[in-house]
């Protein structure tokens, strides 16, 4: 699906754009075009081509999924990869997954494409601010356009983070409870989670960094503040997932000693019930040879004795147990 917008100096935004208006506004400086594909089909993949005569090197990387963000300088234009995140339901686990949702951009004096495979709910929501106000993020160059999606991207990561807080909150809650039987997945999976999520963040800071400093004429100096407070934001979201990540690997080591410890405490216990029982086992069986010469078995009080004997032996034992305090 493709959504254009076009917006001229001294006019009003105007949506669902053709091909002559496209390559109209190609040429006029004052003019800011932007198409949106959302699953593009091939016909339309082949538009970016035609219309914007994008590098095939380009065009294939949208098409292919990268697992870290990058950024290309072609020159006439930027080539951006970024990432979106998401928590999705997988049912069959029963859990909630982190979700990477790449995003494309091709940012050029005049012109800003977005390709993305997956609906991006930051593209609705700058999308809905620009029919609102088109002045504000149209009419000032595609700069700030394309800093109002960088700002939405970074900005929708903050409710992944809030979900993490408190799910970490929950887990050491219910740490030293009675633990859910799926408790230790739920860690990993956690851990995992944030460790992709540090992995994304790490070098898409780096990426909005570098667009601080870059020397291009797509950014004017007087906007590189914008990109700057981007940084910022994304600065404060990867100490959150590194301190995220800190508190689940406690978790894991605080759990497996607590787990070591009643495993300790059922060996422990075990032991003693063998100690206190070996007696008796080791009477019985004495006893249970059934030589023809054992005085014992033809004694009158041979039963009794066997039994007192057993609990005397037993019971001493218990008695020493508890005076070293073992039990």
């Amino acid at each position: 699906m493709m959504t254009t917008y076009l917006l001229r100096k001294g006019q009003a935004l105007q949506p669902q754009v053709t091909r002559a208006e496209m390559l109209s506004a190609l040429k006029e400086r004052d003019s800011l075009l932007w198409v949106d594909l959302e699953n593009p089909t091939d016909f339309e993949s082949e538009f970016l081509v035609e219309i914007f005569n994008f590098h095939p090197l380009a065009i294939e990387d949208c098409l292919t999924d990268h697992s870290e963000p990058k950024m290309d300088d072609y020159d006439q234009h930027l080539f951006l990869v970024v990432h979106g995140v998401a928590m999705i339901r997988d049912e069959e686990k029963a859990l909630d997954e982190l979700k990477t949702i790449e995003l494309n951009i091709f940012f050029g004096k005049n012109f800003l494409v977005t390709f993305h495979k997956t609906p991006i709910k930051t593209m609705a929501q700058v999308r809905a601010s620009l029919e609102r106000r088109p002045e504000r993020l149209m009419g000032h160059g595609s700069d700030l356009l394309l800093h109002a999606i960088l700002d939405r991207l970074v900005d929708n990561y903050q409710p992944v983070l809030d979900q993490y807080d408190a799910q970490i909150d929950r887990l050491e809650e219910s740490l030293f409870n009675v633990a859910p039987k799926d408790y230790l997945a739920t860690v990993m999976q956690a851990k995992r989670d944030v460790f992709n999520l540090r992995r994304i963040i790490a070098p898409q800071r780096d990426l909005i960094s570098n667009l601080t400093r870059i020397h291009t004429d797509f950014i004017s100096g007087q906007h590189m503040m914008y990109f700057r407070d981007v940084y910022d934001h994304l600065f404060r979201i990867y100490g959150l997932a590194e301190s995220f990540h800190e508190s689940l690997s406690n978790i894991l080591q605080v759990y497996f000693s607590y787990s070591s410890n009643k495993l300790n405490e059922v060996v422990k216990h075990m032991t003693v019930m063998a100690t206190l029982t070996m007696p008796s086992v080791i009477i019985a069986s004495i006893y249970g040879m059934n030589f023809e010469h054992m005085p014992e078995l033809h004694w009158q009080y041979g039963y009794h004795f066997s039994l007192l004997l057993s609990l005397g032996i037993s019971g001493s034992l218990l008695l020493w147990m508890k005076i070293k305090k073992w039990i």
